[in-house]
């Protein structure tokens, strides 16, 4: 299992959040993290999700010194995550 650090860009690979992308908050323990997306899951209300179901990435945004001082907003979260996270690019066209 891959070490997971704080800022961490991550997507889940099941439950009712697959697909979603989200940022490692804090590590819990050895097998669970909590996941903030400054949206849904605002630093306030944080997801707890087992590491298992979670695919890491190499990005990472760096927040800690944000998060120490208290001053980390969900603005700064969704804004890292908009930077770093893969776009899904559609193959189809619209029709019109």
């Amino acid at each position: 299992m891959e070490e997971l650090t704080p800022g961490q860009l991550v997507r889940s690979k099941a439950g009712r959040d697959k697909g979603k992308h989200y940022l490692v908050l804090k590590v819990i323990d050895q097998t669970r993290v909590l996941l903030v997306d400054g949206g849904d899951r605002p630093i306030k209300r944080p997801k707890k999700k087992n590491m298992a179901h979670l695919q890491p990435y190499h990005k990472r945004a760096d927040f800690c010194g944000w998060l120490a001082l208290g001053k980390l907003t969900d603005g700064q979260i969704a804004r890292s995550l908009y930077e770093l996270a893969p776009r899904e690019t559609s193959s189809q066209e619209e029709e019109v």
